[in-house]
């Protein structure tokens, strides 16, 4: 099992590997499952759904239906927030959403974030508590060791979804700016490359982000001696930031 920033690194990089990255999270955080659901704010559908765990079989009832029936989705700001708290249980007990969905999933309570927004998406992330089970003291310090990482791979799959959009960047502050388009390619004797890149307003801007990158695929003792190498959108190198130095 790769290490949870390497698996939303991959994320970031190619879409097959989500359903990775959200089983090494589940595992990682001693929860159920998870889910990954982003949507259109022009059409109000889902463009993109990845679920794990409890909730994988469901995937196509969820955007065929219950998308349109879910109360706690909306509910979501840049905060980690739970069901349990958001919404009052008699209401619940009387969803479609949370009788015929989460519960038949076997999901009791749901912590959830808006963890991306752009002009015409939203990403929206959530852990799921199995019933008949406690929460793991491992979720707060994992969430907290794949906060960056996971937006990042989250703007990332948007930038996939709308290539026209080279007006933005959402990542660490969730504010839309300028700027000119970076590339961050990991190297270690054979690069893997970003086809994406990240919109942000400078240099070092970029530079920073690099750190961060750099820093949190330390934490992986196999990306050792390699780097984050940045270009810029003609392919020009901007800075090298090794791994774990």
């Amino acid at each position: 099992m790769p290490s949870l920033v390497s698996a939303f690194y991959d994320a970031a990089v190619s879409p097959e590997a989500w359903p990775q990255a959200l089983s090494a999270l589940t595992d990682a955080a001693g929860v159920a499952g998870a889910a990954m659901i982003i949507f259109n704010k022009s059409t109000g559908n889902v463009d993109e759904v990845c679920f794990s765990g409890l909730s994988a079989g469901f995937k196509s009832d969820y955007v065929s239906h219950y998308a349109a029936l879910d109360p706690f989705s909306p509910l979501l700001d840049g905060s980690w927030k739970k069901l349990s708290e958001c919404l009052p249980e008699p209401p619940l007990r009387k969803s479609e959403w949370y009788n015929d969905f989460v519960l038949a999933c076997g999901v009791r309570d749901i912590l959830g974030a808006r963890v991306v927004e752009t002009p015409n998406h939203h990403a929206i992330f959530g852990l799921h508590r199995q019933i008949g089970r406690d929460v793991s003291d491992r979720l707060d310090s994992t969430l907290d060791l794949i906060s960056v990482s996971l937006k990042h791979a989250a703007w990332r799959h948007i930038g996939r979804l709308s290539p026209g959009i080279d007006r933005l960047h959402e990542s660490l502050g969730g504010v839309l700016v300028e700027g000119s388009r970076f590339y961050f390619h990991v190297d270690n004797g054979r690069r893997y490359p970003d086809e994406t890149g990240s919109v942000f307003s400078t240099r070092d801007d970029a530079t920073a982000h690099a750190f961060v990158l750099a820093r949190e695929l330390a934490e992986d003792g196999s990306w050792l001696g390699s780097s984050i190498l940045v270009t810029d959108g003609r392919g020009q190198e901007i800075t090298r930031v090794a791994i774990g130095r």
